[in-house]
């Protein structure tokens, strides 16, 4: 069962943009497997979105939040 991780800062999305981001991810790795041939497997993949706590976060080797 395929599992995509997103870690985040803190507070930084509402629930209903988490939802998006889910939904979009879930329907771009069925994409690829689909166009591989696996068929749909939509409902077998997890996507965990983790907040990062309070500068507990960094891109681009700044610490954010």
């Amino acid at each position: 069962m395929p599992t995509i991780k997103v870690t985040v800062p803190a507070g930084a999305w509402s629930t209903e943009e988490k939802a998006k981001i889910a939904d979009t991810l879930t329907s771009g790795l069925a994409g690829v497997a689909e166009g591989a041939g696996k068929g749909d497997i939509s409902p077998y993949i997890n996507v965990q979105i983790m907040e990062a706590a309070t500068g507990g976060y960094a891109g681009g080797g700044t610490v954010v939040g």
